[in-house]
């Protein structure tokens, strides 16, 4: 990573004291602004003005710009992140929503609400049983319910993980955004998160789902080491983004390790044609 010019340094700190330490993370100027004035907005949140309003949080301040400076992803430090119409929780342990999940699962609720889609059920509001492999924060569960539900009242929607953590997280959005009426009360009954793995056997895979979505661990151990982010690698989880990262990675020829990242495609396929 390139070093950040002393003249770059030197107008960030005319602006504001605490930029130098954002542009560590940011890398750019505009970037740092936004994320300083987002910090702000943050602790001038009703749940953080019992503090002292002076000396307390700008001390505070500092300290989440020092952690941001050390690459922990804003999303943590914030501790949520925009997802679509919904407000979804994060938290350590637990892989950040990306931009580009929000914009598949979009494009995948306007296919199947296009007048043209089949509905295996048909009738005028048929039911769709969707399964949400590798579930995480619920992100996808939870935004295909809030896209579908108008149409499809007969939604049933399960997200499952391997991680504990990541299903209480899960079930803390569905029912966070049903309480700020960001999701439709719907979504109370009818997306359900449960912990389960994915290659091993069990009832889930027993039943017949209409539609199978999977954001999956995808990258090799290799490419995890040379091509991700210092923020990635250090702050989120390997084991939602390296298949076998848990236990057999260290074990791994160098072949398996090339192909360690197509680890789950066979298995959501299999799942996918029951």
């Amino acid at each position: 990573m390139p070093r950040l010019s002393p003249r770059l340094i030197s107008q960030a700190r005319t602006i504001d004291s605490f930029l130098p330490l954002l542009l560590r993370s940011c890398r750019d100027l505009s970037s740092a602004r936004n994320e300083l004035r987002w910090l702000r907005e943050h602790l001038s949140r009703p749940r953080a003005s019992a503090r002292p309003r002076t000396l307390d949080r700008k001390k505070t301040l500092h300290r989440l710009c020092i952690e941001r400076s050390r690459g922990k992803p804003l999303q943590y430090i914030l501790g949520h992140q925009p997802f679509g119409a919904l407000d979804m929780f994060c938290r350590s342990g637990v892989l950040i929503p990306r931009p580009e999940t929000e914009a598949w699962a979009s494009h995948l609720a306007a296919l199947i609400l296009n007048p043209s889609f089949s509905f295996p059920h048909g009738g005028d509001q048929p039911s769709l049983r969707i399964l949400d492999l590798c579930t995480g924060t619920g992100c996808i569960a939870l935004l295909l319910h809030s896209l579908l539900h108008r149409t499809h009242h007969s939604l049933q929607i399960l997200g499952i993980d391997i991680s504990p953590r990541a299903v209480a997280l899960a079930h803390c959005n569905l029912h966070h955004n049903t309480a700020k009426n960001r999701l439709h009360r719907s979504a109370r009954e009818q997306v359900r998160f449960e912990e389960a793995d994915v290659f091993n056997s069990g009832k889930i895979w027993d039943t017949k789902w209409d539609i199978v979505v999977a954001n999956p661990p995808y990258i090799s151990p290799d490419d995890f080491n040379r091509t991700t982010a210092r923020s990635v690698r250090n702050w989120e989880p390997k084991l939602a983004l390296v298949p076998g990262s848990s236990s057999d990675a260290g074990v791994m020829g160098e072949a398996d390790k090339e192909q360690a990242g197509d680890a789950f495609y066979p298995r959501v396929m299999a799942i996918a044609k029951r």
